[in-house]
């Protein structure tokens, strides 16, 4: 399945990330810090490897937010991760980041852009989010240049991606989800029985009442 591998945050200050996140191994990290060096202020651009990958990155306030993913993956969902990631970075940091240095961002931010991840891999509806809609409009014009076209001579890299590690993880995480759920069903049965149970009880003991002439009894003894 089409999917997000890899992101990071930059500053325009620094070739060195803030913070980067990647759910597949390989050297892809060493294209997109290529292509960081070469990102324009104030601009969003995307880029095909081989059409096999996709490198898109927008640029903001100082700020440069790039991701890479599979080439089937739809770019209008990868701007949407994007502005998305954006959005959280600039609500955790605020003007702090501005002072930061490489790395410095990756223990408390790398988490959440993983998450971010993998929500925008796996959820439908990750696409219909309304969040920056002007943005997303502004990326329809985006031509796609061949990566070849912005690297020079000497700096190509071949790449190599490896997904196993993710999709064992991946495996691993809806195992978890599974047995939480089920879980989670068999605590919400045990209780409708408990509650069924004394409702039961409840009606039995009130038609012995009657059945007795009242709480007293006087009919049973």
């Amino acid at each position: 399945m089409a999917s997000i591998i890899y992101t990071l945050v930059a500053s325009d200050d620094s070739t060195t990330p803030l913070a980067e996140v990647a759910v597949a191994e390989g050297n892809f990290q060493l294209l997109a810090l290529k292509l960081l060096a070469k990102v324009k202020r104030n601009s969003s651009a995307s880029y095909a490897y081989e059409n096999k990958y996709m490198f898109h990155y927008h640029n903001e306030n100082g700020f440069t937010f790039l991701c890479m993913a599979d080439a089937g993956f739809s770019n209008r969902t990868a701007y949407l991760f994007l502005f998305d990631v954006k959005d959280r970075f600039y609500e955790k940091f605020g003007d702090k980041a501005r002072n930061a240095i490489g790395f410095s961002a990756n223990k408390e931010f790398s988490e959440i852009m993983k998450q971010r991840i993998n929500y925008f891999n796996s959820d439908p509806s990750a696409d219909k989010l309304k969040t920056a809609r002007g943005n997303i409009e502004k990326t329809k014009d985006i031509m796609i240049e061949n990566i070849d076209k912005v690297l020079a001579r000497g700096e190509k890299i071949e790449l190599l991606v490896s997904k196993t590690a993710y999709m064992s993880e991946s495996a691993v995480t809806m195992r978890k989800q599974a047995v939480k759920v089920k879980r989670h069903m068999w605590w919400k049965n045990a209780k409708l029985t408990v509650l069924v149970s004394v409702i039961v009880i409840i009606i039995l003991f009130f038609v012995i009442v009657l059945a007795c002439g009242g709480f007293s009894f006087p009919r049973c003894k």
